[in-house]
């Protein structure tokens, strides 16, 4: 069974003191590096010999945040999260820096702050570990993919088996808080090489796993050899049957984890919190002024190091800014975001959070719109929560288009 229920799910009661407190704060941090570009990547990422080098690009990560920090809503910060590219592939005292330059601005980042920072295997010792762990770190998020060094090598990924569980060993020594990133539906991936794999996470029995069905365009080289959509379903079903014998509870779409340990970052995007991308091609979102704003960093380090070196402190996201890295979102792109991130949470989407953010017309306009999506099976009402169903899950993309709102929706 999916733990889709607001009421007996373990990890609901977190998520759901997330969604209800108004003050939370993330700060996502781009390291662009990396060994090599994984076959599936669209993220903006460089060979570590094709850009700046870790100095240059920290200082000027560094000089967007001073110039920038008095945009941000709140300084009191929930999580700060390093991702990329390869964060680990940074020296751990530029890890450091960061840190210590981001207190410097007088943001209140203290130990109850979770921050994360992803590696890849092969890419810590445990020199580094101390350091990060001594420098505030708090969360090691692993991407490990895969427990099969043929699906690792289509993939293009460096690393080996052997280098990941040795990574893992190392992670275990310092951190009690980490998770393992994993990919299924891989080209020639089988249901017994998944079950394989998860036998090994059983094994390891971190505290959290993040498990995700490889998406790519349809004419990707990595779409041939793949398993039918059925197939792939029967392997999300034996993740979470799998997972759920060492205690993970699946708290979104394709995470899961023992509760206490849902991934506080992460729980910000779902919950319509603000957060704040420094770096190279790094996205921010405000809930407010209005119906808030989205904005974007350059994606190439030229135009992006030209940008902040050229940039003035900031009065404004507009003045910050230029037009084509900005968007103030319209009531219908607000309530559609809402729905869509609540909706990919165990806990679903709430009527009282949505009539207090938008007002009874809206709640009014989205219950039709469930209604359609309940009889057609993908939604189930549990209360006063809206929760995709079992075959919602897999068919989620189908969910989100019907609660895609337009402005001429909102004006009849």
């Amino acid at each position: 069974m999916f733990c889709i229920s607001n009421s007996n799910g373990p990890c609901c009661s977190r998520l759901l003191s997330v969604a209800m407190r108004k003050s939370l704060m993330g700060i996502y941090i781009h390291i662009p590096f990396c060994i090599q570009r994984c076959h599936y990547c669209d993220f903006a990422t460089y060979s570590k010999d094709q850009i700046a080098p870790n100095t240059e690009y920290v200082d000027t990560l560094l000089l967007e945040a001073q110039k920038r920090v008095n945009l941000i809503p709140n300084k009191n910060i929930d999580s700060i999260y390093f991702g990329g590219g390869t964060p680990s592939l940074l020296p751990a005292s530029e890890i450091k820096r960061i840190i210590d330059g981001l207190k410097n601005l007088e943001l209140n980042i203290t130990s109850s702050t979770e921050i994360t920072i992803e590696v890849n295997p092969a890419t810590l010792t445990d020199e580094k570990c101390k350091t990060l762990k001594e420098s505030g770190v708090n969360r090691i998020s692993i991407g490990c993919q895969s427990f099969d060094d043929e699906h690792l090598k289509r993939c293009n990924r460096e690393h080996s088996v052997a280098d990941t569980m040795r990574t893992i060993d190392i992670v275990k020594k310092y951190f009690n808080n980490y998770s393992l990133d994993l990919l299924f539906s891989l080209p020639e991936q089988q249901l017994e090489g998944v079950y394989s794999d998860l036998q090994i996470i059983k094994k390891v029995n971190p505290p959290h796993v993040s498990a995700y069905c490889l998406t790519v365009a349809d004419k990707h080289p990595m779409n041939q050899g793949r398993c039918s959509d059925e197939e792939q379903l029967k392997m999300f079903d034996l993740i979470q049957g799998e997972l759920s014998e060492i205690n993970h509870y699946r708290y979104e779409i394709s995470n899961f984890s023992r509760p206490g340990f849902e991934s506080i970052h992460n729980s910000i995007y779902w919950t319509d919190q603000p957060y704040w991308g420094l770096g190279l091609s790094a996205h921010s979102y405000f809930n407010s002024p209005d119906w808030g704003y989205r904005f974007w960093n350059s994606s190439t380090y030229k135009a992006y190091l030209n940008d902040i070196q050229n940039l003035s402190r900031a009065n404004s996201i507009e003045g910050s800014f230029s037009s084509s890295q900005f968007e103030k979102l319209r009531f219908s792109d607000s309530l559609s975001d809402f729905c869509h991130t609540h909706m990919r949470l165990s806990t679903g989407l709430n009527e009282h959070s949505l009539r207090q953010k938008f007002g009874e017309p809206s709640l009014s306009l989205v219950s039709q719109r469930m209604s359609e999506l309940i009889s057609r099976q993908l939604v189930e009402k549990q209360g006063d929560f809206w929760t995709l169903s079992h075959q919602g899950i897999t068919l989620s993309n189908q969910v989100f288009a019907k609660l895609l709102f337009s402005p001429e929706d909102i004006d009849n």
